[in-house]
């Protein structure tokens, strides 16, 4: 950086963050209204002020070796990559609170899951995560020199590192615009414009510092966004005083119409919205990246003495000596000795090009170098040999600029021929050699291999988003074609659901359909093999005796529903309940060879489950019975009015004896059941029990 540049850089942010703190000071005095979010506003232009002046800060202290310089470059560079962040997340909060048509509270931070219920737009957390996560990236690099370090000059250098800097600063703010265009609607165009603005800004900026070096782009953006957002707020805050009802402060909002959409559903969508517009982000910045490559600052080797050999261990490695063949007294004085001297500059990086270097060594006084140096311009002054890359319009030039950089992996000999007194050896002095250089990302495996993911990722979620958002759409219209056939048929399709509830709710749905076909028909029916299930509360007689009958029925209602929900989930018929009792069947279909068995055993271990969990939250702790029993029974409809549909048989009866004599908590089988399901499920041994009119029966536990 030239010091015009710099002083131009530091007049400039001084004279914007003057600007923002004036502009934040007439916010504040202007803030006792807690309706309108002039709070947020006066943040941004705040923090944007600070942004700018410790941009300013460190510019003024570059190279400044004292002790204030030292602590001041890096305080200053710190708060820059800091305040840039707060800045960006309070633009997103102030659009949240375009979005929400109200001043928010920050306390809605500390409970991101009930603030995105109720409404906040799941991108302010994503934001707050991406600030949190580069303040954080951003102390441990001044430690490390991740983004950036400092030369013993004092001087600030950017690491190869630093487009992952930038791209935390940047993310925030396409977020914020992914918010914008997802809302589009509730916003009025000048608002709309405003807020884009201050986006657009500073991503110019972006562009311009990847390819133009040593100018605060990025951040005079920030600051001349801020003072466009401020300036039209002063636009809309005269249209609030001359109006008859002042609005939430500016710019101002305008109410949207919207079709309901699930939260959950909108707030997946805009997650897949945001992390398409953040890989975008970073392709873009990466695709740049590996286009232009990355320039990195000029570096200065000091090296005591010249190399013999290449050593891999340094990234850049110089050797430079006499060429031990190829020297010789000179003819005019016996007291000087003519030699070429060979030099090789060796680079051992593996992705980063050697664009421009300089080479000095000091030489005895009364040297001279003869025309036709090779590879390189040289120069004697002040008792060094200075050796320049050829630039354009230089003699020695004669390759084309580009045959004079050293690309990774490579070298680059250079050399002349020089007359020097007797003695001088230039392994033994010490050497300078500066350089400039660009990083080639795609040169390295793992950034190639990284951008592709980052490229596969963008095209997978862009695609899932705009699949959901055309499903969406999709599902828009169709509820307003819904909505305008539910006008029309709302009357007819209620009474048709409350008759077919009340079917289903007494009657199998095959039953229901015969009967509503065929009323005046008998209903009844022989299944070869259903699974029949009985279960009551033990000890419910004493038990209900200490208890009101309101807390009775209270207890059975939130018992019977939670078996019937299970029921309805896995495929069981209710059959009926009687006082404390629960009756269900599986298999009740004229396919002898059904899975009911199975589908039973597994409802009664539910139930076992769905009353512990009933036991965790209620006062009265109850425990069932459950006997279960498969076998052919009959099925049928009872009576013309109060109907009810029923089963009957030995069956039934066996099943019911099974819950009787069966132990608490456990399931009691009979021998036919066993069998359908032993391959599935383990048993007990056998135990043989008195069954009223079947007399000794095996039947077992599960």
């Amino acid at each position: 950086m030239n010091e015009v540049t710099r002083i131009v850089s530091i007049s400039i942010l001084f004279v914007l963050s003057a600007f923002c703190f004036i502009a934040g000071i007439f916010l504040y005095s202007g803030n006792k209204d807690k309706k309108n979010s002039r709070r947020s506003l006066m943040l941004i232009e705040v923090l944007t002020g600070f942004l700018m002046l410790f941009d300013a800060l460190a510019y003024l202290y570059r190279g400044n070796t004292t002790a204030t310089g030292y602590y001041m470059v890096r305080m200053s560079n710190f708060l820059v990559f800091t305040f840039n962040l707060l800045s960006s997340f309070s633009f997103c909060f102030y659009v949240c609170e375009f979005i929400q048509q109200s001043r928010l509270s920050f306390s809605i931070l500390l409970k991101p899951r009930a603030s995105i219920k109720s409404g906040i737009p799941v991108q302010l957390f994503i934001v707050l995560f991406l600030c949190l996560a580069g303040v954080v990236i951003n102390t441990v690099g001044q430690f490390t020199g991740l983004f950036y370090y400092f030369d013993e000059q004092n001087i600030y250098h950017r690491s190869s590192l630093y487009p992952i800097g930038v791209a935390l600063g940047f993310l925030p703010g396409l977020i914020s615009v992914t918010m914008l265009f997802q809302n589009k609607k509730k916003f009025q165009r000048n608002a709309f414009i405003s807020l884009c603005v201050y986006f657009i800004l500073p991503l110019l900026g972006i562009i311009f510092i990847l390819f133009v070096y040593g100018f605060p782009w990025i951040n005079i953006g920030f600051g001349l966004g801020a003072l466009h957002l401020f300036l039209s707020s002063i636009k809309m805050m005269e249209l609030e005083f001359y109006t008859e009802h002042p609005a939430v402060f500016s710019p101002s909002y305008k109410p949207a119409k919207s079709v309901y959409v699930e939260k959950k559903r909108l707030v997946r969508i805009h997650v897949w919205q945001t992390l398409s517009a953040v890989l975008g982000g970073i392709l873009v910045i990466f695709v740049i990246v590996s286009i232009t490559g990355i320039s990195m600052p000029e570096r200065t080797l000091s090296i005591e003495a010249p190399y013999v050999e290449n050593d891999v261990s340094e990234s850049v490695c110089i050797t430079f000596g006499k060429n031990a063949e190829k020297h010789w007294i000179d003819e005019d004085d016996a007291e000087r000795e003519g030699a070429q001297y060979d030099g090789v500059i060796y680079n051992n990086m593996k992705s980063t090009i050697i664009t421009d270097w300089s080479f000095a060594i000091a030489v005895p006084q009364g040297s001279s170098i003869d025309p036709g140096p090779w590879n390189g311009r040289f120069t004697l002054s002040d008792e060094f040999l200075n050796v320049r890359k050829p630039q354009e319009g230089d003699k020695e030039n004669i390759h084309g600029a580009d045959f004079y950089k050293v690309t990774p992996m490579k070298t680059l000999g250079f050399g002349c021929i020089m007359y020097a007194p007797l003695g001088y050896e230039p392994l033994e002095q010490k050497i300078t050699f500066t350089y400039s250089s660009i990083l080639k990302p795609l040169t390295n495996i793992i950034f190639d291999i990284f951008l592709g993911v980052i490229a596969a990722l963008f095209i997978i979620f862009t695609t899932v988003m705009l699949l959901a958002e055309k499903i969406l759409r999709v599902e828009e219209e169709n509820q307003k074609l819904e909505a305008t056939v539910k006008d029309r048929t709302q009357e007819l399709e209620a009474e048709k659901d409350r008759s077919e509830n009340l079917l289903l709710n007494i009657l199998p749905k095959e039953i229901a359909e015969e009967l509503t076909a065929h009323p005046e028909h008998t209903i009844a029916k022989e299944y070869p093999n259903v699974t029949v299930l009985f279960t009551d509360i033990v000890e419910f007689t004493k038990m209900s005796g200490s208890m009101s009958a309101e807390e009775v029925v209270t207890m059975l209602n939130k018992m019977f529903s939670m078996f019937d929900d299970r029921a309805r989930r896995e495929g069981i018929e209710k059959i009926k309940t009687i006082g404390d009792a629960y009756m269900a069947a599986a298999g009740l279909t004229e396919d002898g060879g059904n899975d009911g068995a199975g589908k039973m055993i597994r409802f009664a271990a539910g139930l076992l489950d769905d009353v512990r969990a009933f036991n965790e939250t209620s006062p009265v702790k109850v425990q069932i019975r459950v006997g279960v029993n498969s076998g052919p029974l009959v099925a049928g409809v009872i009576g013309k009015s109060k109907f009810i549909y029923d089963i009957w048989g030995d069956t039934v009866n066996v099943a019911s004896r099974m819950e009787s004599t069966g132990s608490p908590m456990r399931i009691h089988v009979t021998e036919a059941t066993r069998a359908q399901t032993i391959k599935t499920f383990p048993y007990s041994e056998a135990a043989e029990i008195e069954v009223k009119g079947k007399g000794r029966m095996d039947t077992y536990y599960l």
